[in-house]
């Protein structure tokens, strides 16, 4: 499982105009036509949601879910029919991640991962350098995971 972080899903929804976009969408292309699945957390869904939000009708907010969900064929982690509540994580748990100096999000996301997404080959992100070392998978930008997929270097 590739796993990816709200800022894959914004760039390619909401901000076309990134320089980074034309990466991101080659990177999504090719991910999705591979059989690797592609995951995502609640915490980083929930951003996105958030972030989209501003540009919707209210009614769509609550639709926005399932739509990126199917869209991109994402799997939710952790499970939301099995974990429906928020975060699935423990204060302690956050806290020993935000002692990495990690903001909230990205600790909440790394506790997610760390128990839900044993399976994930990489987290993928344009702010790599937020997780790297900090975090139970690799951490790659889509322009690095690119590079290793074609055996390039940048």
């Amino acid at each position: 499982m590739i796993l990816l972080d709200s800022d894959i899903l914004l760039i390619d929804r909401r901000y076309t105009n990134d320089p980074r976009h034309a990466v991101n969408r080659l990177f999504l292309q090719q991910a999705q036509a591979s059989t690797m699945p592609l995951g995502i957390t609640t915490q980083a869904i929930l951003e996105v949601i958030g972030a989209l939000s501003f540009n919707v009708s209210p009614a769509k907010v609550l639709t926005l879910l399932d739509d990126l969900t199917s869209d991109y064929g994402l799997i939710i982690l952790p499970d939301l029919q099995q974990h429906p509540e928020y975060a699935a994580c423990t204060v302690n748990d956050v806290l020993v991640q935000i002692r990495q100096q990690m903001a909230l999000g990205d600790a909440v996301q790394a506790v997610q991962i760390a128990r839900h997404a044993g399976s994930a080959v990489a987290l993928l992100t344009w702010n790599a350098r937020h997780f790297v070392g900090k975090m139970t998978v690799p951490v790659l930008t889509p322009q690095e995971w690119h590079n290793q997929q074609s055996g390039t270097t940048p």
